[in-house]
């Protein structure tokens, strides 16, 4: 057996191997958090204020629904809506303390990690590209990213901006975002200064990769 197909057979068992686990997972989101002009309240009232982009109304919806649960953990609660009112605008909850804006990203990227297999025993490096011999083994690497913005709704300042992301090999968002959205106001209203990790339990088995 040649010293290239042994490392390639190492690799790939390695790599079974990795997929077969299953457990807990800790979730290291990149955190970081300002505080404003208007010093942050807790407890307080909030409505969500949409951007012309958010255009995606059902799904804007579902976000902020995960968002509300992570709100609500540090005392912060959605304003009486009124009938019939837009949801996302003012007049929605014209009593909300702070109208909270919320962005989320799930993007697709190449793993940091790729250069162990495009390298070196690989040969020629190239992103995206499968193993050969018929077996496809993308180097998919995911990026979550949430960011929360609270304006006082009178003056319109921004009292409280925070955000947190995490790069992995999982694409299971609805499990994800709810850990980032705490991860994010995790210290509210009173952040540490400069990015930090949050480190955090994601129980259940490892999602399979897509």
């Amino acid at each position: 057996m040649n010293t290239q197909f042994r490392a390639t057979i190492l690799v790939l068992a390695a790599v079974l191997a990795l997929g077969g686990c299953a457990g807990a997972r800790l979730i290291d989101s990149d955190v970081q958090s300002f505080v404003g002009a208007a010093a942050p309240a807790r407890p307080a009232s909030y409505r969500f204020e949409r951007l012309p982009s958010q255009g995606d109304a059902a799904e804007q919806s579902r976000l902020e629904d995960l968002a509300a649960v992570a709100l609500a953990k540090v005392e912060l609660t959605p304003a009486p809506l009124v009938s019939g009112a837009i949801a996302g605008t003012a007049a929605a909850a014209p009593t909300a303390r702070y109208a909270v804006q919320l962005s989320v990203q799930v993007l697709p990227m190449v793993s940091p990690y790729d250069g162990a297999f495009y390298g070196g025993i690989w040969g020629h490096r190239r992103p995206w590209s499968g193993f050969g011999f018929g077996l496809a083994m993308e180097p998919t690497w995911y990026r979550h990213a949430v960011r929360i913005v609270l304006r006082d709704s009178s003056s319109g300042q921004v009292a409280y901006e925070t955000s947190a992301s995490f790069d992995g090999p999982w694409a299971d968002s609805a499990n994800l975002l709810p850990v980032l959205l705490d991860a994010a106001l995790r210290d509210y209203p009173n952040p540490p200064a400069g990015p930090h990790k949050v480190v955090t339990e994601l129980p259940g088995a490892t999602p399979a990769a897509p």
